[in-house]
């Protein structure tokens, strides 16, 4: 890999990270606290309220998981499970498909760039 590959990957999974860890802080926070649209959210699917705090929980850990760069795949890796549970959910309602998607592949794209590699 060229000197100027690996400069823009870098740049590419520091932004990832903070992207991704201050948007799940953000939601993890939101379904912890019981915002209106959260609990509304949770209740249509029928599962109960533990399940949001459960969600809020797995967020919040995938987030600051993504912080440390030892356990960044890790957390990119919980994160794009809970999102994309969140967005097959989803499907019934076509709008609300396209934020959960993005996440996904946003997660799942930091997964694979910091995945860990082994050395022959």
């Amino acid at each position: 890999m060229t000197e100027t590959a690996s400069g823009q990957r870098l740049i590419a999974i520091w932004f990832l990270r903070v992207f991704l860890g201050l948007a799940f802080l953000i939601i993890g926070v939101a379904k912890l606290t019981g915002s209106l649209h959260t609990v509304q959210t949770f209740a249509a699917f029928g599962w109960g309220q533990w399940f949001r705090y459960f969600s809020g929980l797995l967020d919040l850990t995938g987030a600051l998981l993504v912080f440390v760069p030892r356990w960044t795949c890790y957390g990119a890796l919980l994160l794009t499970g809970t999102v994309g549970l969140a967005a097959v959910l989803s499907l019934a309602r076509p709008p609300d498909l396209w934020p959960a998607l993005s996440l996904t592949l946003l997660a799942a794209t930091l997964a694979w760039l910091t995945r860990p590699r082994r050395v022959s």
